[in-house]
């Protein structure tokens, strides 16, 4: 009954966490997808723009067409080399010495949000439950 129990609270803490990482996540899609379209807005307003600059230069269409594709080439294989330097993973050391306070706190953390959903009187009647059935298999 005990194991029940744990898992109970363990599932409810689990559900809790992944709503919020979902939430989270849909939040951060739609901001960096308004933020995408604006940037792509401004790269074609920017082509434009330059396209015209060349052609008031008094270059031909053809070649303010090819002078602002060079460009593009140039800038992406410019993002392809530093593509690897940004994309590297940090590791982060690992700390054995708050490791203890952590587990405690993920401890708290669980009961915390698991009385947010359950309920306090219902938490406690279920650890009362559970703490009447393990003294009872000694």
């Amino acid at each position: 009954m005990l194991r029940i129990v744990l898992s109970l609270v363990s599932s409810l803490q689990i559900g809790a966490r992944i709503k919020d990482a979902i939430e989270r996540s849909a939040k951060k899609a739609v901001v960096i997808a308004i933020a995408a379209v604006v940037f792509l807005f401004a790269i074609a307003f920017g082509l434009v723009a330059a396209y015209q600059a060349l052609i008031v230069y008094e270059f031909t269409s053809l070649e303010a067409a090819g002078i602002v594709a060079v460009a593009l080439v140039v800038l992406g294989v410019i993002v392809l080399a530093f593509l690897p330097i940004v994309s590297r993973p940090k590791r982060q050391p690992q700390n054995f010495v708050n490791a203890p306070a952590e587990g405690m706190a993920m401890i708290d953390q669980g009961v915390g949000k698991a009385m947010q959903q359950v309920g306090p009187l219902t938490l406690l009647v279920i650890a009362f439950a559970a703490g009447l059935l393990a003294s009872r298999r000694r």
